[in-house]
């Protein structure tokens, strides 16, 4: 079978949507390599940071990812002396993520310059059609769920 282009707006839109977002995803996760982080574990320490410690199940809802992969993530973070996994103290059935203080601290010192590259990554646009840009996001749910938080 042949698959043949669509002129399909709905369908080109979404596919230049997507690419987009890969290609800037790739863009800004780039400056995390010397740190020794994927953009996966960045994104956790994040949700750690701003959270204070969760379940992983929690980590994974803000992150859209499966338990799995935020097992993996976690199993690296701990490895590397960034996270910790704690026993709940209110429920010992559950296991919850922290970050170390060695995790805070690269955490700390590299957002700042996170941020710095993704400001560079959108600076083709003006503020005018980054207030757009992010309306219509919201306009069909990007923004996702109560969960979802921005990898920024």
């Amino acid at each position: 079978m042949k698959v043949q282009a669509t002129q399909d707006t709905a369908v080109q839109a979404y596919v230049k949507l997507i690419r987009t977002a890969e290609a800037l995803h790739v863009r800004v996760s780039r400056g995390l390599v010397p740190e020794g982080l994927t953009a996966s574990q960045f994104s956790a320490m994040k949700v750690l940071r701003l959270h204070g410690s969760l379940p992983q199940r929690d980590i994974a809802k803000y992150l859209l990812q499966s338990g799995g992969n935020i097992t993996l993530v976690v199993d690296n973070l701990e490895r590397d002396g960034l996270a910790q996994r704690v026993r709940s103290t209110v429920d010992r059935r559950i296991v919850e993520v922290a970050l170390t203080k060695k995790g805070e601290e690269l955490f700390d010192r590299i957002y700042p310059s996170h941020l710095d590259r993704i400001r560079d990554a959108m600076s083709g646009l003006n503020s005018e059609e980054l207030a757009e840009l992010q309306a219509l996001l919201e306009s069909f749910g990007a923004a996702g769920s109560e969960h979802c938080t921005p990898v920024n």
